[in-house]
Order: C-alpha cells, then sequence, then structure tokens
C-alpha cells in the first residue's frame, strides 16, 4: 500500500510540475488537466474504504436532487458574482424557504451568509443545461432501468417505440419515438438541444479528419462538376457544415448537401447558418437516399441514438446509392475495448444512450456494423485528446476506388 501510494503521489507530482493552464476548451486542450484529476482520483479511491465509497455514491444521490431542484427554482441565478448574501436576503429573492438552501456548490461564512463558487456560476450557464438535460432526460428514467429489464428482459432495447425513455413515461404503448414523446415538453425540449451543445468538445467537428480530400480534382470538375462532395445527414440546422466549410477551403459549397427531417430544414432555410451554396434538402434517413455517387456519406452524432438493427436500417438506405469511391463517414464517441477510470464518462453516456434505445460503440462494434450490411471500415480517425473519432467505410471490395487518393 505505501509503495503504491508513493509512485501514485510521484506520478501526481509530475504531472503537477509540468501542467500549463489552458483557455482552451477542446478535448486536445483539457487532456493535461484531465490526466491530472485522473491522478488524484486514484490516489483518492486508494485511501478510501469501501464502505466510504458507498456512502460517497449515497450523498451524491442527495446532492444530484438538491442541484437540480434549486436550478429549478432558480436559486442559482440569485447569487451575487462577487461577495456573499444572507439566508435571508437569497429566499426573498428566490421564494425558497431559508432551510433548503444548502448545496456543496455554495460557500457558507461564518456569519451564516452564502457566497457563489465557479462550480455554482456554471451551472447558470451551457454546463447547467447539460445537467438539466442529463438528470431529466437520462437519470430520471435510469431510475427505473431495474423495472424496466425485469418487464423486458435484460438485452439492449433495439426499438423506435420501446426503451427505458418510453416506458418511464409509460408511453410504450403509444407507438411513439423517444423524440415525439420528449416533443410534448418543449422547454425541456429546448433544454435538451441546447443542453447538446457540450457535445461539440466530446466529439469535435473538425481536426481529425480532412475534409478537404472529398474536394472534386480538376479532372472531376471537368467531367462531373455537379458530382456532390459531402452529405451531412440529419445535419440539422447547418452549424456542422458552416464549421467544416470555414476550416477545409477546398470544399465547395455548391457540392454540399444539408439533409434533416422538413421541420429542421424548414428552420435551416429561416436560420440562414449554412454557407450560401450548400443545398438543403428535405430528407428522412429511414428511406432512400436521394443524392446518388456523393463522395462521402456523413453522420455525426446520429449513431449513438439507436441500435445495431436501426443503424443496419440506416446504413442500408445509403448502400444502393453509393458510387465505387464513396465513403460513408460516422463521427461519433468511441468506447475502449477495456474501460478504465479515464474513460468513466465515455461508460456513463454509453448507459445514457440505452436509456434513449441507442449506445455508444467501441471500434470493433462498428466493424461488425460495417460488415454486417456488406461495408468495410477503412480507417479510424482519432481526435486527439478524446474518446472520440470518425470511422470512415467503404463498399466491400472496392479497394480500388479512392477519395482522391486517400
Amino acid at each position: 500500500m505505501a509503495e503504491t501510494l508513493s509512485s501514485m503521489v510521484s506520478e501526481l507530482s509530475q504531472l503537477a510540475s509540468s501542467y500549463v493552464p489552458s483557455t482552451g476548451h477542446d478535448a486536445a486542450s483539457l487532456a493535461p488537466k484531465a490526466a491530472l484529476i485522473n491522478a488524484s482520483r486514484k490516489i483518492m479511491y486508494s485511501l478510501m474504504d469501501p464502505g466510504m465509497l458507498v456512502q460517497a455514491h449515497s450523498l451524491q444521490m442527495a446532492e444530484l436532487v438538491s442541484v437540480r431542484t434549486l436550478l429549478d427554482l432558480k436559486v442559482f441565478e440569485k447569487f451575487p458574482t462577487e461577495g456573499n448574501i444572507t439566508g435571508q436576503e437569497l429566499s426573498e429573492k428566490s421564494g425558497v424557504q431559508q432551510a433548503l438552501l444548502a448545496s456543496g456548490f455554495i460557500t457558507q461564512s461564518s456569519d451564516g451568509s452564502y457566497g457563489s463558487t465557479k462550480f455554482s456560476q456554471a451551472y447558470n450557464s451551457v454546463p447547467g443545461m447539460f445537467f438539466t438535460l442529463m438528470f431529466d432526460h437520462f437519470l430520471q428514467p435510469m431510475t427505473d432501468l431495474p423495472k424496466y429489464l425485469a418487464k423486458h428482459g435484460a438485452t439492449e432495447p433495439t426499438s423506435f417505440y420501446v426503451n427505458p425513455y418510453s416506458d418511464y413515461h409509460n408511453a410504450s404503448d403509444s407507438g411513439q419515438t423517444t423524440w415525439e414523446i420528449m416533443s410534448k415538453d418543449p422547454e425541456k425540449l429546448k433544454t435538451f438541444q441546447i443542453g447538446l451543445e457540450i457535445g461539440d468538445v466530446m466529439v469535435p467537428i473538425t481536426g481529425y479528419y480532412d475534409f478537404n480530400q472529398l474536394a472534386l480534382t480538376e479532372e472531376e470538375k471537368e467531367k462531373t462538376p455537379d458530382r456532390v462532395s459531402l452529405v451531412d445527414i440529419g445535419g440539422g440546422v447547418g452549424k456542422v457544415v458552416k464549421k467544416i466549410l470555414s476550416e477545409y477551403k477546398e470544399l465547395d459549397p455548391k457540392n454540399v448537401v444539408l439533409e434533416d427531417q422538413v421541420n429542421i430544414m424548414d428552420l435551416a432555410e429561416k436560420e440562414k447558418i449554412a454557407p450560401e451554396g450548400v443545398k438543403l434538402l428535405k430528407h428522412d434517413f429511414w428511406t432512400e437516399q436521394p443524392v446518388k455517387g456523393a463522395k462521402a456519406y456523413y453522420f455525426r452524432r446520429v449513431f449513438h441514438d439507436y441500435s445495431d438493427e436501426l443503424c443496419a436500417k440506416a446504413l442500408n438506405q445509403i448502400i444502393p446509392a453509393m458510387a465505387p469511391d464513396s465513403r460513408i463517414l460516422i463521427a461519433d464517441m468511441l468506447l475502449p475495448e477495456v474501460m478504465s477510470a479515464a474513460e468513466a464518462h465515455t461508460a456513463a453516456l454509453d448507459v445514457a444512450c440505452m436509456v434513449m434505445g441507442g449506445k455508444e460503440r467501441t471500434e470493433e462494434n462498428f466493424r461488425k456494423l460495417f460488415d454486417g450490411v456488406g461495408l468495410e471500415v477503412v480507417a479510424i480517425h482519432r481526435a486527439q485528446g478524446a474518446a472520440a473519432g470518425v470511422v470512415e467505410g467503404r463498399l466491400k471490395g472496392k479497394g480500388g476506388g479512392e477519395v482522391n487518393g486517400a
């Protein structure tokens, strides 16, 4: 124990001596900080008795419910950014009984007054939205997971309509999808959409796959000038294609197509986020892909919402449209084959996806998924410092067809 503790402290010391704080929020910038936190956590766990961890888990339940309640009551918004506020003042401003104003995310001085911290202040911005998303849409249904598994069997959910989320909302017999159930509460749906913005850090849009290689060659510009370079499937209102085109200048917007459901495309046409020239196409990816022979068909943070069976169905709508050199690109989380504490957040997100009938996948999971529909993985492009990547696939036996020599 002493030797192990000593080596862990030495590791922490080495990491601390080389640590330089970064203002960046991308995965690569956060990696040194994550390494320090993981090393500190290893020391903490080595010192804890088993009962202490059980107690910590029990306290976390109360803490999570308390934080979610304070968010709903807008208590964090009433804190001054500097200085303290008395319990009575906070109670008067928030309308909450003073006895309820207690949380590990705020400080309390000897005179009984309260002060905000960097943690409580974070709950007034996007991280707070992400917490609300996780609590409302994942944690609450998760509490009924034992009941769901007892009812449906200890297997992965594979249906649009029957999953822990629909069961929790007593809607498994309604014929409604998860998204239709969620849409019944516009406020919760809005929180869900805003909270998902943090996913750009978990699965970066750019920096690890070279989209420039999808640009038309000079020969193609002469012979097939209208060929589509990139189809962003289920791409929302255009934020992703805007980011891609801003960083990969060789791609011509007129050779890029953005696809999504009718209501999303109506919003995209109104908001005009996608760069001029990008074609907006109303399309349901469970139906036949209308764009034929594109260089690449791209899904970002889509497949983790669905089971293997449903992902195979989506891929089968694209395969008939592919040219010999076409690629399918899947940008998503990539689970490690062997889980460690450093990747614990990916395991938590995997469980969260399962609640809605989806799953995160390992590289091997993607290879099996592709193989099952007649595709093969060409390469897996890993995002630096993130448990994510782009899985690149093509039609089996089409190795001669290359995208600009890729």
